[in-house]
């Protein structure tokens, strides 16, 4: 068994937090994600294009790219900020060095993605169902039971739940959080 390093055992914990409510830190980043990403993609027979709404530190966007069937991915974050942040201080959570030849480093530096600073709410309901649909879309927003007032927006079966489902393929998978 190899031995493990001593940065595994001695590196502090990062946390994220917006409009002081944590969203992500370094020691839940692979089981939170990958617990977020994985069933979805998994569950889709042949996830080709892809669309992340919010995700902002983009590890929801390294664990879709680590399926070799991803073609495009559609990132609709409205914070260039935490994008930006992310990049420099939260390495780890979008590093794509494993992948492929190991020559994109900043996941978001892939020629598959695509990166919209926009309200997702309004660029989904501007867009579907006139668009290429797609085969996953995952929904890395703020956690549902988070009292802000478009929460109920986000996840209430309104208009923009409907315009998520309406970009679907016939076999495409609509994964979303339920809080804790």
């Amino acid at each position: 068994m190899d031995k493990p390093s001593n940065k595994q055992f001695f590196q502090p914990d990062r946390l994220l937090y917006l409009d002081g409510v944590i969203q992500s830190t370094r020691q839940g980043l692979a089981a939170y994600h990958e617990a977020l990403v994985q069933p979805a993609m998994f569950a889709h027979p042949n996830p080709k294009r892809i669309a992340i709404v919010g995700g902002g530190e983009c590890a929801t966007l390294r664990e879709t790219l680590k399926h070799s069937t991803v073609e495009k991915v559609i990132m609709v974050e409205i914070d260039p900020i935490i994008v930006d942040v992310s990049k420099i201080y939260l390495e780890e959570w979008n590093d794509c060095s494993m992948f492929g030849d190991g020559s994109i480093r900043y996941c978001m530096d892939d020629p598959r993605v695509e990166m919209y600073h926009l309200d997702a709410l309004q660029w989904f309901r501007d867009r579907y169902s006139n668009e290429k649909l797609f085969d996953v879309v995952i929904l890395d927003a703020l956690d549902p039971q988070n009292a802000v007032d478009f929460v109920e927006a986000l996840y209430g079966d309104g208009p923009f739940m409907n315009s998520l489902y309406n970009s679907l393929t016939d076999n495409g998978v609509l994964l979303t959080q339920v809080g804790e």
